[in-house]
């Protein structure tokens, strides 16, 4: 069973289009990367798949439930990392982690095997504030608070956006390693070097994706062909 399904998702804001019946589904153990410039409407895929906002059109559905009826137990089986910072700067690493651990009813001891390989790069750091981290520092905890409940789903919303080079490489080994342990991914990304280490990639433009297949090779210049028909 696929683990995230989203059948001719549409949204619009107004007169705008943001979604133009979206499909796609992620199996467990997949990370299925979501590609394509501002305004694509990856953002308010993620939204509705995450229970945040309602689709106009269409159904989605994740771990089997409904987006619009099972929002709840939805919201207990996920993690999502929004596109900005969205922790709480004035605490500190420990104090963000055991917030977030109790919103769901755990402690980091509890879930510490999940989130160890990462927790121990940011262990040393957890008496200072998390607004005072470094980039990548910040989406490693984001990160870690993510997973603290041991979720089924991951959703990453263009998690590395101006993190530096080496910390953008080694968050992503940290998500081939929790592919590994059965996660199933669905992350958007700017940069193609990171799409080309997703398993399948959904190349989005103006609200429709325009192909979902496997990275292919030179996926830039294959993805700005795409756009070119598509215009």
């Amino acid at each position: 069973m696929n683990c995230i399904e989203a059948h001719t998702i549409r949204k619009s804001y107004g007169s705008v289009e943001a979604l133009r019946g979206v499909s796609l589904a992620v199996s467990p153990g997949e990370i299925l990367g979501l590609i394509g410039p501002d305004g694509a409407g990856k953002t308010t895929l993620f939204r509705i798949l995450t229970t945040l906002i309602l689709p106009d059109e269409g159904s989605a559905s994740v771990c089997g439930l409904d987006v619009v009826k099972d929002y709840r137990e939805i919201r207990t089986r996920v993690g999502y990392m929004p596109g900005r910072f969205s922790l709480y700067p004035d605490l500190s690493v420990k104090e963000n982690l055991d917030f977030f651990a109790n919103i769901f009813g755990t402690t980091l001891e509890e879930n510490y095997d999940l989130v160890a390989p990462i927790y121990r790069q940011i262990e040393p750091f957890k008496e200072r504030r998390a607004g005072k981290l470094s980039g990548g520092m910040k989406q490693k905890l984001a990160l870690c608070c993510a997973l603290i409940h041991k979720p089924e789903v991951l959703f990453l919303d263009e998690p590395t956006t101006g993190v530096d080079v080496i910390s953008r490489v080694e968050f992503w080994e940290m998500l081939s390693a929790l592919r590994e342990s059965g996660l199933g991914i669905l992350v958007s990304t700017p940069y193609m070097d990171e799409a080309a280490r997703c398993d399948r990639i959904c190349l989005m433009n103006e609200g429709t994706i325009l192909q979902t297949c496997p990275p292919p090779e030179n996926l830039e210049e294959y993805f700005i062909e795409l756009m070119k028909k598509d215009g």
